[in-house]
């Protein structure tokens, strides 16, 4: 099989699998993450502690001197239903991630794609052994690869909004193939996901400080709410926080009301309110809300959840 046979062939298969779409980009389209991430440390200093991080990811070509091209697929999560008693409260990506019922049918169905790589003598590498942090910029990727764009809240948007799971490979074939993506920039005069950023970790469009998000301090941060913010900032997020997001008009469109129900999630839509949180044992909050989190939360940090689920208490009191 050639490379361009193959590079239709591994779309056709992630298609297959499951995902909505595919692109496949050489391995050097991913340099210009670099300067990307300079930009971000430039215009936001103390986010250095949590960007630092992603300095490996400007040296995959010397630390996977195999790797020739990238693969990064995109699943959209609207194609389930999203319980309205969780919304304002659970970030929709963490709950409806596949990554997180390792046993369902849409998880299998990844194994399926990376087995299928394997049989076709594809070194690869990434995937979910290494979510949360990943082995190379997916929004990055996939932006590259024609997938979509970036918005001013610097979350990757495909046709159907920003509600979408990337899933990236380095493999060592040269194949590639790419998209022209038709999406709109945003409009220069909105400013919507700035303003709905409580915490303004949005200070600028195209730009975030991670240490002012609060996704970050209800879930890597432990549900703490550093000194320099009130607790009513925090709204009644517990886990992750998807203001700016809901806030974006091409976003607005989506019902989350319609769509398949995710698996064994309705069965803990109870647990998951925060008086229960508060009342649950450290076993079931391990065992039933943990891994929902995929890696956000350990199951050895369920503090966490009673953290932010007391506050989130506190700030529905009038």
């Amino acid at each position: 099989m050639n490379d361009e046979a193959l590079a239709q062939r591994i779309r056709e298969r992630a298609l297959e699998c499951g995902y909505d779409d595919c692109g496949i980009i050489p391995i050097a389209d991913l340099n210009g993450y670099g300067e990307r991430l300079q930009e971000r440390l430039k215009k936001t200093t103390l986010s250095f502690l949590i960007y630092s991080k992603m300095k490996a990811f400007t040296r995959l070509e010397k630390e996977f001197p195999w790797a020739k091209s990238v693969i990064i697929c995109t699943f959209w999560l609207g194609r389930y239903r999203f319980p309205k008693e969780l919304n304002g409260r659970y970030a929709k990506h963490f709950f409806l991630s596949p990554e997180g019922v390792p046993d369902c049918q849409a998880h299998r169905d990844r194994l399926r794609f990376e087995e299928w790589l394997t049989e076709q003598g594809v070194r690869w590498l990434g995937g979910d052994k290494y979510a949360p942090v990943r082995t190379l910029p997916l929004r990055h990727a996939a932006v590259a690869a024609g997938l979509g764009v970036f918005r001013k809240n610097n979350f990757f948007y495909g046709l159907k909004g920003s509600y979408y799971e990337l899933e990236g490979y380095l493999i060592d074939k040269e194949c590639v193939y790419k998209q022209e993506c038709s999406l709109k920039p945003c409009a220069d005069s909105c400013t919507l996901c700035q303003q709905a950023c409580k915490t303004k970790a949005l200070s600028a469009p195209y730009t975030m400080n991670p240490m002012s998000c609060v996704s970050m301090w209800t879930t890597f941060g432990r549900g703490y709410v550093p000194f320099v913010f009130k607790k009513q900032q925090f709204g009644q997020w517990i886990c992750g926080c998807d203001d700016c997001q809901d806030a974006c008009p091409y976003n607005k469109k989506h019902d989350w009301s319609q769509g398949k129900e995710f698996p064994g999630l309705a069965e803990i839509v109870d647990l998951l309110k925060p008086e229960n949180i508060l009342r649950a044992s450290d076993a079931e909050l391990r065992e039933k809300v943990a891994p929902r989190t995929i890696a956000h939360v350990l199951p050895h940090q369920v503090s966490t959840l009673r953290r932010a689920a007391k506050r989130a208490l506190q700030n529905t009191k009038p």
